[in-house]
């Protein structure tokens, strides 16, 4: 059983390099994209475009000249990476599908449930007629094949096929050939999968392996984790507390998992054993670069620990009223080596216009520099050859320069 002690620094500067965050990028190209997610086991996927999705605004800030095509490549051409139920809607890497059969079965129980309490139990009489209909006329949206209206409340799906093939997309009967836009194109997964995968066995022997296993890669999708309840333990078992620290007293004692203690923490952290290679890296000095964030990013999903670790609050106000919000509708935290300094609001972009920001705000206390200023117009140079903008507007970067002016006055 192997203990190790972290600073609050050294932790942050962990996560960062973790992360895949750190300069020069320790992921490259297309190949780098599928190396990422293996590390880290899923990327939470939310369709809501503003400057581009979540899963392309995390993986921008990893990769650099990444483009969203490779993407689409390497999960719907390639098939290296699938769409699935892990943290929230996510993808990960295909050869885990094996190993997700007891969340598909969960999931299963829970959709029946759903759809019982919304009236649209009838969708699941249709899974055979799905199935064939797909098998003789190849992939489909939803919309259509026409199985009538779904009776359900305000959340619930408009039609019976949408139901339907929700459902059995969350089951494993079918995937996804493609996204247009937000729009699910679905076939049957064994058109979709290679033999190999589909024929894999389960690989666990009971429920308490298969519980080790996942709270061992949820740690593995941040890099270092307390114990505490967090939005890191956020989806089903690994929410289950009692559960939770079962399976981490036994992988701690097992040697799986090394405990780490923070220097001013109470909770216990731990760490995947094959990771602590990672700590080598502590010493080197990476270059300070800025960074753009997705909202949903692996580093962000604990919104406590963000603000204990990185002395930064964020929380994602898509779905708050707008007279509540504090920030705006959509906005990016922006790093700095290891710190997080500033957020700001984009406007929705579209084709090759400049890109535009409604707010920018420093965080209180940050000290810009004029190396400060410089990287952060090489990043927004990267972010805008991201999105295919001409750059950015005139106007946004004269309110960024205003903005940052009066900061370095008031501090």
């Amino acid at each position: 059983m192997k203990i190790i002690n972290l600073s609050k620094e050294q932790l942050r500067k962990f996560l960062v390099i973790y992360q895949g965050l750190s300069f020069p990028k320790a992921f490259q190209g297309y190949d780098g994209i599928k190396a990422y997610v293996k590390r880290v086991g899923c990327v939470q996927y939310d369709p809501l475009n503003v400057v581009g999705r979540n899963i392309d605004l995390m993986i921008q800030s990893r990769i650099d000249n990444y483009k969203t095509d490779m993407l689409d490549k390497l999960m719907y051409e390639d098939r290296g990476l699938i769409d699935g139920w892990d943290k929230m809607m996510s993808v990960y890497c295909t050869e885990d599908w094996p190993y997700f059969e007891r969340l598909r079965l969960r999931k299963k129980s829970e959709i029946e449930i759903i759809l019982e309490r919304r009236n649209s139990s009838e969708a699941i009489m249709y899974v055979d007629t799905i199935k064939s209909f797909l098998a003789q006329n190849g992939p489909s949206l939803p919309a259509k094949i026409d199985l009538g209206r779904a009776e359900n409340d305000s959340w619930g799906h408009r039609k019976l096929s949408s139901a339907a093939m929700d459902y059995m997309f969350n089951i494993g009967t079918i995937g996804i050939k493609e996204k247009r836009n937000v729009q699910r194109v679905y076939d049957l997964i064994e058109n979709l999968l290679p033999s190999e995968v589909l024929q894999a066995e389960e690989p666990f022997d009971s429920d308490k392996s298969f519980y080790k296993w996942y709270f061992k890669r949820r740690i593995g999708s941040i890099g270092i984790y307390w114990d505490r309840n967090g939005g890191g333990w956020l989806g089903h078992f690994v929410s289950d507390k009692a559960l939770r620290m079962e399976a981490l007293k036994e992988l701690y004692e097992e040697g799986e998992l090394i405990k780490v203690n923070v220097h001013g923490f109470n909770e216990n952290f731990y760490m995947r054993s094959e990771d602590s290679n990672i700590l080598e890296l502590l010493e080197y000095n990476y270059e300070s670069k800025v960074n753009f964030l997705a909202p949903l990013d692996n580093l962000l999903w604990d919104r406590k620990l963000v603000k204990d670790i990185f002395d930064f609050e964020y929380s994602w106000e898509v779905y708050i009223p707008i007279k509540k919000r504090k920030y705006g509708y959509y906005v990016l935290p922006v790093m700095y080596g290891d710190k997080l300094i500033a957020r700001f609001e984009p406007e929705v972009h579209r084709g090759n216009d400049a890109l535009v920001i409604k707010n920018w705000w420093w965080e209180e206390g940050a000290i810009i520099t004029e190396e400060i200023i410089n990287e952060l117009m090489d990043c927004f140079k990267r972010f805008c050859a991201f999105l295919n903008s001409s750059g950015l507007s005139d106007e946004s970067y004269e309110k960024i320069i205003e903005i940052s002016n009066k900061h370095m006055k008031n501090n």
